[in-house]
């Protein structure tokens, strides 16, 4: 028979591709169509829903992770200014002279915080550009690690924003696309009565032979989740082990 398992424990991209892959095996063998083509054809109508719904979830995580490295670079910029005012406070700190140097150029470049955010993309592709030659001076000052994260950073925030673009481009989504949550729950008792129509022939005897072929596929893919889900479970516990030594020292 096929083995259930924890279905709901799922993340909504892991569920979906196993819906997609058990919808595949289904079609694959058809088995009683005339009882079971109407859950056929509602899982495919309900599968195209879901399609959009995880777009529109891939979509609305570019734009918090566009937005997160955003606000990072932003911190990153300040913290690089902030610190080459604390070394440029005492005129008598050995690293003044190149610190001044580098602040000159930050100041022509200018402040790209309040800036919109391809200018700012920009600005910050600018002001690497021109510190690039003066390596020897941002060694000096120990502030060579901040520059290479705050450029790394807005390297991370185009890609990041041409993400974002396509993902628009690629289909309009909106608030008529239901949420993968909705849509679980309806998926979840058509997914269930195909199975379970499936394991009710594979119970009888004379059918064994016939249904051995779809039943291992089904659990083959079972297999790989369950054990996902296995690897995670492990992976919590021993995090919190690990929580309750540090917590026990």
């Amino acid at each position: 028979m096929v083995i259930k398992f924890q279905i709901g424990n799922l993340r909504n991209a892991e569920y979906y591709q196993f819906i997609i892959s058990a919808q595949g095996i289904f079609l694959k063998y058809m088995v009683h169509r005339y009882i079971l083509d109407s859950s056929y054809n509602e899982l495919e109508q309900l599968l195209e829903l879901a399609k959009n719904s995880m777009a529109l979830e891939r979509r609305n995580e570019l734009i918090r992770q566009k937005n997160e490295m955003d606000n990072y670079r932003d911190r990153l910029h300040r913290k690089l200014f902030n610190q080459l005012k604390t070394i440029l406070y005492d005129d008598k700190d050995p690293r003044f002279d190149d610190a001044q140097v580098i602040m000159n150029v930050v100041k022509t470049v200018g402040n790209p915080n309040k800036l919109p955010e391809n200018v700012q993309s920009a600005m910050l592709t600018t002001l690497g550009t021109k510190l690039e030659p003066l390596r020897d001076q941002l060694s000096a000052t120990r502030i060579e690690e901040i520059v290479d994260n705050l450029l790394r950073a807005n390297q991370e925030f185009i890609e990041l924003e041409k993400a974002c673009r396509l993902a628009v481009k690629e289909k309009k989504l909106g608030e008529t696309t239901p949420a993968m949550s909705t849509l679980r729950k309806k998926i979840d008792p058509v997914y269930l009565n195909i199975v379970n129509v499936i394991n009710a022939s594979y119970a009888v005897p004379a059918k064994k032979e016939e249904y051995k072929e779809l039943v291992t596929e089904l659990n083959v893919l079972v297999a790989k989740y369950d054990s996902l889900l296995a690897a995670r479970k492990r992976e919590k516990k021993e995090e919190e082990g690990e929580v309750c030594e540090v917590c026990n020292k």
